[in-house]
């Protein structure tokens, strides 16, 4: 192209305008036209989505004549729907709206959703074909199959041997087909938060991985059964050395990602689950990231329910961007207006806030893995019979977090042990406190009556883990002394084979214990607690809520500082508010800060 060719200038479009790019040629170099249309009388088009990345290569293309550069990311992902869509109308993002222009930016950003609802199919570019990726898209399908048949010749999800994976046609946990299958969903485009609206709003959708396709109900249909069932996440374990923790951490954040936007599209869907699918929205602002933060709020807009929606207005001015935590904290506070709930979220630990309040979450944070259990509890809702209203300040704490590396994948049997033996000799002399306190260290305080548990053992079941433990700690030892690395709950046959029973308890505990601390009330209630609570701080039961909370007193003395979810043994099912409907006196105003 000649080095005289003049820079493309974009021109003015009307709010109800959109553009979209025709791909004319991409060797040597991507060439395109670039059209305004109404959007009441838009041709036939298909929407690209696609990970903008954060790398800075830049190459040349050329729009309606004119020097356009864009990213390498783009070029290739230009290249890979031309090869599969041919030169049909393409609407395009990063191309398509003047980003440098804040004020057709907010307009056009508004109208995504439509956009994205209107195109005959959004194409979705996951790059160019790498690790084994035609090996996964090529038998992903079977496998999805395969392990949705385990559902039912199992009679529903249970933990597996090696030899049951294999017996049902499945590869064995050290495949290379599984890293494949996790590699596949550890790739940047699982990581964003705008592509969920591009996939939710779409009529259909397909995924381009070099020159495989894969149909979106595979991707969706292996995602909700590697969430289901018990072995799938135990497999990741298997393949972290070769992975790197780091890219097993992507892969099941991308598996969620998928079964959250399952979640959220039948929630827009069914009115009946549209409380399910807004909260399937924050776990999603929680986890997923964004290069800027007004747009936690505004990629999720389209995807609000009409009430919800009506209340967010784009805006990237500069005063927008400047009073971003004032947003974030209004958008927050519609969500929860709208569930009638405070969710079980995980929030780390000194962590810089900026302008944020304390009880809203830190989206984007990636501290959505650890929730609490939510189901059948009801703490902050009047039970039939109830305990006299009193207050619940922490005292003493014994920290759980330390039992795991970054990774819960990897479990220390002996830290575990020496924290239970811990936890044992803070609680207070009661009727079966040793399986009281097992239950709230399973973040489970009505397990004796979940099914999961229903064939506990008749004699002390904590006493018996410990046993375990102990012979697990003993061999790990050993493997350290040899020069192998801690035990690891996800390749130790001898666990899934010979002591099932406990798999339920180590999976819950691998949950609960990152990020939290026991605790013993100063009335002598135990406690699991967010790992930065400190002694002296305030449980509290928000009227209407289903989990007890920590506060702590702000430095004003006026206010509180929200900390986070608990699990609280004797008060999860409205027993704070006392028959006599005394705690209505004695019931008080939190303003968190």
């Amino acid at each position: 192209m000649d080095e005289d060719t003049r820079r493309y200038i974009y021109s003015y479009i009307e709010p109800d305008e959109f553009r979209v790019l025709k791909i004319i040629e991409v060797h040597p170099q991507i060439q395109f036209t670039l059209e305004t249309f109404s959007i009441y009388e838009a041709p036939e088009y298909e929407a690209l989505s696609y990970a903008w990345g954060t790398s800075p290569e830049m190459e040349e293309s050329v729009c309606n004549g004119a020097h356009f550069r864009i990213s390498r990311t783009l070029g290739q992902a230009l290249r890979g729907i031309h090869a599969h869509s041919g030169s049909g109308w393409i609407w395009v993002d990063a191309i398509c709206i003047n980003q440098t222009d804040a004020e057709e930016k907010a307009h056009q950003v508004a109208g995504m959703g439509e956009l994205y609802s209107c195109a005959d199919q959004v194409v979705i570019w996951l790059g160019d074909a790498a690790d084994q990726s035609d090996l996964a898209c090529s038998l992903l399908p079977e496998l999805t199959e395969r392990i949705w048949s385990l559902k039912e010749t199992e009679g529903g999800w249970r933990p597996l041997s090696t030899d049951d994976i294999v017996s049902h046609g499945l590869p064995h946990p050290d495949d290379l087909l599984w890293r494949a299958a996790l590699l596949l969903y550890s790739r940047a485009w699982f990581q964003r938060l705008w592509i969920v609206q591009e996939v939710v709003l779409a009529r259909a959708c397909v995924f381009l991985c070099g020159a495989r396709l894969i149909e979106w109900h595979v991707i969706v249909n292996f995602a909700i059964a590697t969430s289901r069932s018990f072995f799938i996440s135990n497999i990741a374990g298997l393949h972290i050395k070769a992975m790197g923790e780091h890219q097993v951490n992507r892969s099941t954040n991308g598996i969620r990602l998928i079964r959250n936007a399952r979640r959220l599209k039948t929630g827009l869907e069914q009115v009946e689950k549209e409380i399910d699918g807004l909260q399937a929205t924050m776990d999603i602002m929680q986890s997923q990231g964004a290069s800027v933060k007004l747009d936690y709020v505004y990629a999720v807009r389209d995807m609000l329910p009409d009430a919800l929606r009506e209340k967010v207005v784009v805006d990237y001015s500069d005063q927008a961007q400047h009073n971003y935590g004032m947003i974030h904290a209004s958008f927050f506070r519609q969500c929860l207006e709208r569930v009638g709930d405070w969710p079980s979220l995980r929030f780390p630990p000194n962590m810089d806030r900026g302008n944020i309040p304390s009880w809203c979450p830190p989206w984007g944070s990636g501290w959505n893995d650890g929730y609490l259990p939510v189901v059948g509890c009801r703490a902050g809702r009047p039970a039939a019979t109830s305990l006299p209203s009193s207050s619940y300040a922490v005292g003493e704490t014994v920290p759980l977090s330390e039992v795991f590396d970054r990774s819960s994948s990897v479990i220390y049997a002996g830290r575990v042990l020496t924290a239970l033996k811990d936890c044992l000799a803070h609680i207070p002399d009661g009727p079966n406190a040793h399986q009281r306190l097992l239950g709230v260290l399973i973040g489970q305080c009505g397990w004796l009556k979940s099914p999961q548990f229903s064939q506990y053992p008749d004699h002390d079941v904590l006493n018996s883990l410990i046993t375990f433990l102990e012979h697990l700690a003993e061999n790990e030892e050993h493997e350290r002394q040899a020069g192998s690395g801690p035990v690891n709950l996800d390749t130790a046959e001898y666990v899934l084979d010979q002591h099932r029973f406990w798999r339920s308890y180590l999976n819950l505990i691998m949950l609960r214990w990152p990020g939290r601390s026991f605790a013993l009330t100063t009335n002598g209630r135990m406690a699991i607690v967010p790992c930065h609570t400190k002694p002296g701080d305030t449980v509290c039961v928000f009227i209407g809520g289903t989990l007890p909370q920590v506060v702590t007193r702000h430095d004003d003395g006026k206010h509180w500082i929200y900390i986070g979810p608990s699990v609280v043994d004797g008060i999860m099912e409205g027993e704070m508010f006392d028959i006599g409907q005394n705690w209505i006196k004695k019931k008080e105003v939190f303003c968190l800060k």
